[in-house]
């Protein structure tokens, strides 16, 4: 077995990496050759090394592939800034999701505030008294955060007829900006769906608005119903029960 390692220089980028996220500082590369004398590669690997900041030492060889890594923030050096924007987080979060062993949004999330990864909100335009867009001295539309968003979520019943029986799946969209998943009973994924808003709350929704829940699958009315009573928003979900 052959090895190499290749350090990388500034501006590093933050990847998800084998569940952790850090800095991508260098890359392990390991091969082995044809033993016949060819000089042939049968055989090579690429392991990224982090650097997850704060009270972890630089240098953690992750055991994941380079191919099975993801970006999540880049540098952009025209402001000198690192960092990524709502839509893109949203399709990490989902990517973990997916994984054996998921770390969790808050986890990312922790990571990237404490690695001054920067997370660009959507805007919209301003609007006066009559709806028209807002203008600045210079004639430019006057742009805000975006206030409000929409999870559009789908459910699926897994198992059960009756009720307290039911168990069911329910995942997001990460184009809506924010991606939810869960599963369980009705009472387990509202607690489970409860927790992940209150983490996008902490760290993403400060000053901004709210997320209505919704779903068109007639499942979990009561769920969403309630899910939006504590934003403030009044709806009157019916199941297909």
């Amino acid at each position: 077995m052959n090895s190499k390692l290749l350090k990388l220089n500034e501006p590093y980028k933050v990847i998800y990496a084998g569940g952790k996220v850090g800095r991508h500082i260098a890359t392990l590369f390991t091969w082995e050759e044809d033993e016949d004398g060819s000089a042939e590669i049968l055989e090579s690997h690429e392991y990224p090394i982090i650097d997850q900041g704060e009270e972890f030492p630089a240098g953690t060889l992750v055991t994941t592939e380079i191919e099975d890594c993801r970006v999540i923030c880049g540098y952009n050096p025209k402001n000198g800034i690192t960092g990524t924007n709502l839509y893109w987080l949203a399709g990490i979060i989902e990517y973990d999701f997916q994984q054996l062993e998921p770390s969790g949004a808050e986890y990312i999330l922790k990571r990237l505030e404490l690695l001054d990864c920067q997370i660009k909100l959507p805007e919209e335009e301003v609007k006066d008294e009559n709806g028209k867009p807002e203008l600045d001295e210079n004639g430019k539309k006057v742009m805000t955060t975006k206030w409000d968003y929409t999870a559009s979520l789908w459910v699926s019943l897994k198992k059960g007829r009756f009720e307290g029986e039911r168990e069911y799946i329910v995942k997001g969209n990460h184009s809506n900006g924010f991606y939810f998943e869960s599963m369980g009973t009705a009472d387990e994924i509202f607690s489970d769906l409860s927790y992940q808003l209150s983490v996008y709350s902490q760290y993403l929704l400060d000053g901004i608005g709210s997320i209505h829940f919704c779903t068109s699958d007639g499942y979990l009315a009561d769920v969403f119903n309630r899910l939006n009573k504590k934003q403030g928003i009044e709806t009157d979900y019916k199941d297909i029960w």
